[in-house]
């Protein structure tokens, strides 16, 4: 990890296995997590975006998982990799009241 200007570059290396079980885009992405009901919040996104988004929970997925799952899934995952990045700027920038 870099540190300059108030820029983080971060180089994740991400690992498909686990032990002896190797872990799927689909299995980290694309199950059924916590997520019963859709949620109350609407969210825009790239028309591309969906569109990609979209045919990989139809194709990888089997069509078994909606996509505010999927994406539930994504930011779930990306909040747990960088959770520490995360906190680490909301720190430097959040200024204390007194």
């Amino acid at each position: 990890m870099k540190k300059t200007n108030n820029k983080v570059e971060v180089t994740i290396k991400v690992s498909q296995e686990t032990g002896t079980a190797k872990i799927t885009y689909g299995k980290m992405f694309l199950d059924q997590r916590n997520m019963d009901k859709r949620g109350e919040k609407s969210i825009y996104l790239r028309a591309e975006y969906h569109k990609r988004l979209s045919r990989i929970a139809q194709i990888i997925g089997g069509d078994k998982i909606p996509l505010y799952v999927y994406l539930d899934n994504i930011l779930s995952h990306h909040f747990d990799l960088f959770e520490t990045l995360i906190i680490e700027e909301f720190d430097a920038n959040c200024k204390p009241l007194f």
